[in-house]
């Protein structure tokens, strides 16, 4: 998926989940919860020892749900992003931003969101190629910092990530500043609710989080 196709979904789709457990069964839950929420875009995060294995699982598990985009965060480099695109990640993303792997992504097609902390790395990564960019992390660097950058470039597509709560004031906050989307990781999933297989539950919560989102488009 190129990252012109992949700006177009979080425009549809404005919350992007972002979720890593190194139990895969627990991992195929939480995203099948998560897309009966309404989530149509979902980014496993490459932690622990055994990330390759568990997305190899997951993705394969998914692989005939055609409307469910699956890519991979916390990559540093092309060779690791290369394995897991050959497994069929969907985007890549990494919590800042790499030269190398951003030209790895281009080269082939695949969509790229570099995590980025200031304007001379928003410029860098325009002048790379890159069309969207992760403000990581975002509860740091604030709303303020996105309101700026889409100021002097208003092209650029914005995903932040890191500590957004799935709030009205908090969504309207980020989606007023100009964003495309959020990634959301542990605000998004309650930890209890996972722990004792409360899929449901997480499901509704996932729910409430796209219900109050959809009122602020």
């Amino acid at each position: 998926m190129d990252i012109k196709q992949f700006i177009a979904l979080t425009d549809e789709h404005k919350i992007v989940p972002v979720f890593y457990h190194e139990n895969s069964d627990v991992v195929i839950k939480t995203i099948q919860a998560s897309y009966d929420g309404g989530v149509r875009i979902f980014e496993f995060v490459n932690r622990g020892v055994n990330g390759l294995e568990i997305f190899k699982i997951i993705s394969n598990h998914f692989s005939t749900q055609t409307d469910l985009i699956i890519g991979v965060g916390t990559i540093y480099d092309s060779s690791t992003a290369n394995e897991f695109v050959e497994l069929g990640a969907q985007f890549i993303v990494s919590p800042g931003l790499v030269i190398e792997l951003g030209q790895y992504c281009i080269d082939n097609r695949v969509a790229y969101i570099p995590g980025v902390a200031t304007i001379t790395e928003v410029i860098t990564a325009k002048h790379l190629g890159c069309e969207m960019i992760k403000i990581f992390p975002a509860n740091v660097i604030g709303s303020a910092f996105a309101k700026a950058v889409k100021s002097v470039m208003p092209s650029i597509a914005i995903m932040p990530t890191g500590g957004i709560e799935p709030s009205e004031s908090s969504l309207s906050e980020w989606l007023n500043a100009g964003v495309n989307c959020v990634g959301m990781g542990s605000q998004l999933f309650d930890k209890e609710k996972i722990a004792e297989g409360d899929y449901f539950g997480l499901r509704e919560d996932i729910s409430n989080a796209i219900a109050i989102i959809n009122s602020l488009k």
